[in-house]
């Protein structure tokens, strides 16, 4: 049994346990001094045996009946199996390559789970070696499928575990006794040859067939297993330092080493959760771990809400107390002001109803009939760029009671009785005439314009003064259109006048418009 622990990528200590009596003393030892702390057990054993199945394509219940009836036909007596899935292939049915792995002697762990179990250390699974190494194969450069992974984590035992497509296939745990004498090489060697001709006789690999070996190794073996390998042609070798490996995966170790456990350990302990053998029994105590972490977590997680609402809390409350305060001095700013305003009080023989309603109507008037130029100016601005050649040079907006309000001098907000002066009015065609309510209010606007680069043909501006009207018109957003000036007044009663002294410019004609528009002020009511 050796003991590793592990900060991040850096190997903290390596301790080693015989399975003896003082050894497991040791052991136990050990456990308790780490007061509850997880731990996960890799094991790397000669009984421990692979076998492919296929098996229908199922799920539920049914997959588990066929599986129990598997490991009961390989590894009846023992508890640590499991099966991963790794294909499923479709003919006549869908049927699904099964792994299965079990330890034949599940006697090995009893010793070591004892202690375990009695020391309350949670456990948080049982993996299997060659299963953890099969996730550094893709990162081993190899152009064929059939893979040998060649590994020694103990001076008396070879592991060889064969890959094909990147799956784990079987594994061999075999003994070798000359790693510290003897031809190490050409018993490595030997064994591998061995191997070859098992997967060719299963059928597993084509005789034909290559077959990559990637071999792990030390700094000692290194250069006689180059030299022994390159002498053998019928696979394709790669020889790998197990130190190289490390300070590839950045893997801190604090001595070099001559095994690739620690290499392996480190990938185990990257897994997040990971459990081949480990029964749920044997779980127990790494589930009360997590329980007391996430209750920790929830712990902590409700001390801070509860400090942050009482934060929370007092910070109301500070403002709450100021606010009440600042309350306090309005108060009495405002009962300043209301004595000294009640000394200077003017009697008035206006009652409190009736300055009521005049207010209730003020705010009607705001509310509903207190407009903005901005809407009828835009509708203006709109109907009039359609004519490119008339420029604005003055606009006038107001609004009235009365729709045949010229200026915003004329207009009176009084009540109705009182006198308007009446101006003599220019006929208006029948299409400009539309019913008026007396009761609703007008916003009127006049606009006085001249025409760009006039060049003197007032036939021209006077027609496009009509299509302006006209346009005016049939937009439907007035009430009532009308043209005040003309560029050339040709009505009957009118008078043609001009200069034709020598200081008058013929050359210079101007040509001028003026129009009124009158639209209704709509409100909601």
């Amino acid at each position: 049994m050796v003991a590793q622990e592990w900060l991040g990528r850096k190997l903290e200590s390596s301790i080693y346990f015989e399975p003896d009596d003082q050894g497991l003393d040791l052991f136990s030892a050990y456990l308790r001094s780490f007061r509850g702390e997880p731990v996960r057990l890799m094991v790397d054993l000669i009984e421990e045996e692979f076998r492919q199945v296929r098996i229908p394509f199922l799920r539920g219940a049914d997959r588990r009946a066929i599986l129990k009836r598997n490991y009961a036909k390989y590894f009846r007596n023992s508890r640590y199996r499991h099966a991963i899935s790794q294909s499923v292939e479709k003919k006549t049915r869908k049927e699904e390559n099964l792994l299965l792995m079990g330890l034949t002697n599940q006697y090995l762990l009893e010793p070591w789970l004892k202690i375990i179990e009695d020391t309350r250390t949670p456990l948080s699974g049982i993996v299997s070696l060659p299963l953890v190494s099969q996730d550094y194969v893709a990162e081993l450069e190899s152009a064929n499928k059939a893979v040998i992974l060649v590994s020694q984590q103990v001076p008396s035992n070879l592991r060889q575990s064969v890959f094909v497509n990147g799956k784990l296939i079987l594994s061999r745990l075999v003994p070798i006794a000359s790693f510290y004498q003897g031809d190490y090489a050409a018993d490595l060697i030997r064994d591998i040859e061995s191997t070859q001709r098992y997967l060719v006789s299963q059928r597993i690999v084509e005789r034909a067939e290559g077959i990559s070996i990637q071999i792990f190794t030390n700094k000692r073996h290194f250069e006689k297993l180059k030299i022994k390998c390159a002498a053998e042609s019928y696979a394709d070798f790669k020889i790998y330092q197990i130190n190289d490996l490390l300070k590839r995966e950045k893997i801190e170790i604090y001595d070099d080493q001559d095994f690739s456990s620690g290499l392996f350990c480190y990938l185990a302990s990257k897994k997040v959760s990971a459990n081949h053998y480990a029964q749920n029994r044997e779980k127990r105590y790494y589930r009360y771990h997590i329980a007391n972490m996430v209750m920790k977590v929830a712990s902590i997680a409700f001390v801070s809400i509860g400090i942050g609402l009482t934060l929370t809390s007092l910070t109301a409350g500070w403002i709450y107390d100021n606010s009440i305060t600042e309350m306090e001095l309005i108060e009495q700013k405002y009962k300043s002001k209301f004595t000294q305003l009640n000394e200077n009080t003017v009697e008035s023989t206006v009652s409190t109803a009736t300055m009521r309603d005049i207010v209730e109507v003020v705010e009607v008037l705001q509310k509903r009939y207190m407009g903005d130029p901005e809407e009828l100016l835009s509708l203006v601005s709109r109907d009039i760029s359609l004519f490119s050649d008339i420029r604005v040079k003055k606009v006038e907006w107001f609004a009235s009671r009365h729709s045949d309000a010229e200026t915003a001098d004329e207009v009176s907000w009084g009540k109705g009785s009182t006198s308007r002066k009446k101006k003599k009015k220019k006929k208006k065609s029948a299409s400009s005439k539309k019913t008026t309510n007396p009761k609703a209010y007008y916003e009127i606007a006049t606009v006085e314009g001249q025409f760009l680069n006039f060049d003197g043909d007032y036939r021209y501006a006077l027609s496009t003064v009509d299509d302006l009207e006209t346009a005016l018109k049939e937009s439907g957003n007035y009430l009532s259109v009308e043209i005040t000036k003309r560029p050339l007044d040709i009505e009957p009663e009118n008078t043609l006048a001009g200069d034709v002294s020598a200081k008058a410019n013929p050359r210079e004609p101007v040509a001028e418009l003026a129009f009124r528009v009158v639209r209704e002020i709509s409100f909601d009511d």
